[in-house]
């Protein structure tokens, strides 16, 4: 194998770089087929309000949806409301939210995604 100045000549630089492309593509093909990353998240815990807010917004019907990030473990790594009504209830919302538990996707990275929830319908 002959260096010049530190690299690969040229006539090996292209197979070395076929080699990656193919080890790293068929790990991630590997990886989808395992964890189905191109299927939606699967909630394990629903959204659910602390007892202070079941306590406020008793005998209220509110519903929200919030724009959530999903780290690869399944917990929310950032959540923001889009919409609450009543709008009083913003906080509320986000809190229950971000107590939402989701099945992990290794490999798949993070994920966005809305929740939509009603309470006390």
């Amino acid at each position: 194998m002959k260096i010049n100045d530190g690299h690969l000549s040229p006539t090996l630089r292209p197979l070395g770089f076929a080699v990656l492309i193919f080890i790293n593509s068929s790990a991630v093909n590997g990886q989808n087929k395992k964890n189905n990353c191109e299927h939606p998240a699967k909630m394990l815990s629903k959204p659910s309000f602390s007892d202070e807010d079941r306590a406020k917004w008793k005998g209220k019907t509110v519903s929200g949806k919030v724009a959530l990030v999903l780290n690869e473990n399944g917990d929310v790594a950032d959540a923001r409301v889009l919409s609450a009504s009543p709008r009083e209830a913003a906080a509320s919302l986000l809190d229950a939210a971000k107590r939402v538990k989701f099945a992990p996707r290794l490999g798949c990275g993070e994920l966005k995604t809305d929740v939509i929830f009603t309470l006390n319908r």
